[in-house]
C-alpha cells in the first residue's frame, strides 16, 4: 500500500494563510499533477506532506500510518515515528542539491550507508543500477559540477531512490533547466510512471500533466480550486480560475 491521505490541511506564516484547507488522496500507482500560478501554495503543500514544514491543521496518514493529526481543541500532533514515516517518501528538488565535493556514485550511496545504515557493497551495486536506468552510469566517478543540470537532476531523482522510497515527490523539477534539457528530467519521470511509482509532482509542465499524470489538482489562493482527469482539467475545465489560467498558458506558447 503505498498512499498518501490529506485532509484539511492548513498552513500559515504568521498572518498569512498559505494553504486554506487542502484535501487530497493518492492511491497506489497514481501519478498526481499540481499545477497552478506561482504563490498558489503548492511548493508548501508539498513540503507539508513530508515534514519539511510542519502544519497548523489537518490530517496526514502515509501507507495507512498517521503522520500528524489535529485533536478536537486544534491541537497539532506528529507521530512518534513521524520521522521514520516521512522517510518512505523521496523528494526532488528545484535546485539540484547534489554534494559538490562528493562523486555522482558517492551522493547516491551517501545516505543509505551512513543514514539507513545499509550495507555499502549491496548499496553500490543499487546505485550503479539506477545510474544505468536513468542513462548516466558513465558518469559515475564524476563531480556533479561537470554534468549538465539535466543530467544533476536525473542524479538527484537517482539519488532520491537509492532510499528506496514507496512515493517520489517532485517539486518542480524542471523550473530551473534550459527548455533542451527538460525533456531528458521529464523521460526519466515517465519511465518511473510507466514502473508504477507513486508519484505527486508539482509542475509548470503542462504537456507531462495532461499525458502522464493519473490525476491533475489545480490549486490557487491557498485552495484546491478543481480536480479530475487530465482530460476534465484541460479540455473540459469548469472553474473560471482554472479556465483563467489554460488561457494565460497558451498566450505565453
Amino acid at each position: 500500500m503505498r498512499k498518501i491521505e490529506a485532509k484539511d490541511i492548513c498552513k500559515n506564516y504568521g498572518d498569512l494563510e498559505v494553504l486554506k484547507g487542502i484535501n487530497m488522496n493518492v492511491e497506489e500507482g497514481e501519478v498526481v499533477a499540481i499545477i497552478g500560478p506561482s504563490g498558489g501554495g503548492k511548493s508548501t503543500f508539498l513540503r507539508c506532506l513530508n515534514k519539511l514544514e510542519t502544519i497548523n491543521r489537518g490530517t496526514i496518514v502515509i501507507d495507512g500510518e498517521t503522520l500528524v493529526s489535529t485533536d478536537g481543541k486544534g491541537n497539532v500532533n506528529y507521530s512518534r515515528n513521524s520521522s521514520k514515516i516521512a522517510c518512505r517518501m523521496g523528494m526532488v528538488f528545484q535546485q539540484f542539491n547534489l554534494f559538490p565535493h562528493m562523486t555522482v556514485l558517492e551522493n547516491l550511496m551517501e545516505s543509505p550507508v551512513h543514514v539507513q545504515m545499509r550495507n555499502p557493497v549491496k548499496v553500490q551495486a543499487e546505485a550503479e543500477a539506477l545510474l544505468q536506468k536513468v542513462g548516466l552510469l558513465d558518469k559515475r566517478d564524476q563531480y556533479p559540477l561537470r554534468l549538465s543540470g539535466g543530467q544533476q537532476q536525473r542524479v538527484a531523482i537517482a539519488r532520491a531512490l537509492c532510499m528506496k522510497p514507496d512515493i517520489m515527490l517532485f517539486d518542480e523539477p524542471t523550473s530551473s533547466l534550459d527548455p533542451e534539457l527538460t525533456g531528458e528530467v521529464l523521460r526519466t519521470m515517465r519511465n518511473l510512471a510507466e514502473d508504477r511509482m507513486t508519484m505527486v509532482v508539482v509542475t509548470h509542465e503542462m504537456g507531462f500533466a495532461r499525458e502522464v499524470a493519473t490525476k491533475v489538482l489545480f490549486m490557487a489562493d491557498g485552495y484546491i480550486q478543481e480536480q479530475g482527469t487530465p482530460t476534465e482539467i484541460f479540455e473540459h475545465p469548469k472553474n473560471e480560475r482554472l479556465q483563467s489560467f489554460l488561457r494565460s498558458i497558451l498566450l505565453m506558447r
